[in-house]
């Protein structure tokens, strides 16, 4: 993402895109639109970029998803609720507790 000149908005946006869309993944929120989401903006980057990073940055993420589909399937969030299941209220609250009277 932070390679993108920004002149062509297929990659400009895309890779900002399937940043958050892979940091929904990694956080376990995500579902399977998202990952049709993913191949779907990798399809559009390829076709529609102006140069050879936007046509081929998103290639290694496709092939992975393609050969170790498995794996991309264990890391959705199978109850999909769109709600943070990650945040930690204790933590969070953690330093206002210290002062409460």
């Amino acid at each position: 993402m932070s390679e993108s000149c920004g002149i062509c908005t297929p990659c400009r946006a895309g890779n900002f895109i399937i940043q958050r869309k892979l940091e929904r993944l990694q956080n376990g929120l995500a579902n399977e639109a998202d990952l049709k989401e993913l191949k779907s903006w990798g399809t559009i980057m390829k076709n529609t970029s102006r140069c050879g990073l936007g046509k081929t940055a998103t290639n290694s993420l496709i092939y992975a998803m393609d050969k170790f589909h498995d794996y991309f399937m264990q890391r959705l969030d199978k109850e999909y609720n769109g709600l943070n299941l990650k945040f930690d209220m204790e933590a969070a609250t953690e330093e206002y507790e210290k002062y409460k009277i």
